[in-house]
């Protein structure tokens, strides 16, 4: 009776103990518990804020980004449509410039006459009279020989200080080109220098006209 008393004693103690300990473990475990929640949370706290930062800033770069090549590509765009006014101006200045003159040059360079007119009036601007050591040259088309050779040994070289010499050129075409061997130069009168000339000088009058001188 004395042992069963005292086995139910100890029966109690233990289950007492054995309470006291899953209370103790069960408490110890739910406070672990909400301290590893609490540290999740403030870890997921601050994942989620960097995440924010980090969306904010590549938002930030994507429209800068954005901005950039919008600004680029308007300034290509102008620049483009710039060059593109300018070049439809120059072909209609061109056209007009060609139209006006070309034509009327190349008339004036087919007449026999006229260009030999250019012959003397081009050696007497060089005053072979008063030269002491004249070495005066005229270029002339050999499809057009005769007619120039003629004319510049009848009506040229008469009353010069000393014969004019004159040469022969067949890839000329139209107009001559008078020269100083001495000096080492000459110059071009042909068909497409006049007309080079014209258009340089009635460029800026015809864009004036056109358009007001305004690119």
């Amino acid at each position: 009776m004395f042992f069963c008393l005292k086995y139910f004693c100890m029966g109690d103690k233990l289950k007492e103990l054995t309470d006291k300990l899953y209370s103790e473990g069960l408490q110890k475990g739910k406070q672990e518990a909400e301290e590893l929640l609490e540290k999740a949370k403030i870890e997921a706290g601050r994942i989620v804020a960097e995440a924010k930062n980090m969306a904010a800033e590549i938002e930030h770069a994507a429209k800068k980004r954005s901005e950039e090549m919008k600004a680029n590509a308007d300034a290509e765009i102008k620049l483009a449509g710039r060059q593109v006014v300018s070049e439809v101006k120059q072909t209609l200045e061109n056209l007009i410039i060609t139209a006006a003159v070309s034509n009327d040059i190349k008339n004036a360079f087919n007449d026999i006459a006229f260009v030999q007119s250019l012959i003397k009036s081009a050696v007497e601007k060089f005053d072979l009279k008063n030269s002491e050591t004249p070495d005066l040259f005229v270029i002339i088309p050999q499809e057009k020989q005769k007619e120039f050779s003629e004319y510049i040994c009848g009506k040229v070289s008469q009353g010069l200080a000393s014969p004019l010499e004159i040469k022969i050129d067949g890839d000329l075409k139209s107009g001559f080109k008078i020269g100083s061997k001495s000096d080492g130069y000459y110059i071009s009168f042909t068909d497409g220098e006049f007309e080079n000339l014209f258009k340089a000088s009635l460029r800026s009058k015809v864009s004036e006209l056109l358009f007001g001188n305004k690119l």
